[in-house]
């Protein structure tokens, strides 16, 4: 009952949020360093920090700027990359983070997750952490690109299990060579104890643009939403969810999500990149960036300039000019929008029932 009210009461607490637009989570891309050579990865980033990342001294000033001018007791900051264990400093970031008494989560590919590690997290004040494991030992390292990857991050993922982090979840990029992985991935995380485990697909973005090899068919994709909706229905752990990334036929909705779908880059999510620029979620293109921290105020960017991402008419182009569900759909999640067409590179509401990504959207 209480799921179904707040499906039902979702356009009114919609609007609500996009009129009020408090900035609840704001991620923080403090390298694009990284430890891994991913093949789809949306940054395209590698060993070496873009040339014009932000210093340390410059973050640690933003955390103070933070402290003294937001509501941060209502603010979560997600510590993000490239990997965000690579940066050099880190140790210094994270004395920033507890000095200014900001509450903080980090998004990880657990390659360098030692122990020792976790243990210096949590005494930094560590309240979330999301991990990516991306399928059995082959499909993980092929995708990661380094051998030992999947021993790496299932070594961490124990390790994380029994430092009883707040909340801790695993995030898997679902593709062709791991989709039908997927039950005894799951039963590996059950048994290591994951909490919780989202799915997420991979879109043609980065370096997956052009790589039919990552991407999923509609069957395929209906399949990954299946096997989520059964899994959610008197399974053992972890609790399992498709992610936030695309709208979805209402009822296939409701079985594979607590929530209903609700895009909130630029209404309640923010996030300030590894050379200062400020933007809505880190995913989405650099084309639509509003400002950045060493010219601007942030919280006065975050007030005057993302009227965009609240009002998206500007979207409704492409396949989305004539479909029905463009009230409830408004354009699909901000980081599938594709500035070279001009258009959404994804109508993940058509391959839920059989459209190609891109191609024409029906009622179900």
């Amino acid at each position: 009952m209480d799921r179904l009210l707040r499906r039902l009461l979702h356009p009114l607490n919609r609007r609500l949020e996009t009129t009020v637009h408090p900035l609840r989570y704001l991620f923080v891309e403090i390298t694009q360093r990284c430890n891994l050579r991913c093949l789809h990865c949306g940054s395209d980033c590698g060993a070496k920090p873009r040339l014009d990342e932000l210093t340390t001294d410059e973050w640690l000033r933003f955390f103070d700027y933070l402290a003294g001018h937001a509501d941060t007791s209502r603010m979560v900051l997600v510590i993000t990359g490239g990997e965000p264990l690579c940066h050099p400093e880190l140790d210094r970031i994270l004395e920033g983070l507890r000095g200014a008494g900001l509450a903080w989560g980090m998004v990880t590919n657990g390659h360098a997750l030692s122990r020792p590690r976790i243990d210096q997290l949590m005494r930094a004040g560590l309240s979330s952490i999301t991990v990516s494991l991306d399928g059995l030992e082959g499909s993980h390292d092929w995708l990661r690109g380094v051998a030992g990857a999947h021993a790496r991050v299932t070594e961490s993922l124990r390790h994380l299990v029994r430092a009883q982090v707040p909340f801790f979840d695993v995030v898997t990029c679902v593709n062709p060579r791991n989709l039908e992985e997927l039950p005894r991935l799951g039963e590996e995380l059950r048994a290591m104890g994951v909490p919780a485990w989202r799915l997420f697909c991979i879109f043609p973005r980065g370096r997956a643009r052009g790589n039919a090899q990552l991407l999923l068919s509609p069957g395929q994709f209906r399949q990954l939403l299946e096997f989520i909706a059964a899994r959610r229905v008197g399974t053992e752990g972890p609790r399992t969810s498709f992610s936030c990334e695309g709208y979805l036929p209402w009822r296939l909705d409701g079985r594979v999500r607590d929530e209903p779908y609700f895009c909130r880059a630029g209404i309640s999510i923010g996030s300030v990149l590894c050379d200062g620029a400020i933007s809505a979620c880190p995913n989405i293109p650099r084309t639509l960036v509003q400002g950045n921290i060493r010219d601007d105020d942030l919280l006065q960017v975050w007030d005057r300039r993302f009227q965009a991402f609240r009002q998206r008419t500007w979207m409704k182009q492409g396949p989305c000019r004539q479909c029905s569900e463009w009230g409830r759909c408004l354009g699909n999640s901000m980081h599938l929008w594709d500035e070279q067409a001009g258009q959404t590179a994804c109508c993940t509401f058509g391959m839920a029932q059989g459209a190609t990504c891109g191609g024409p959207m029906e009622r179900e």
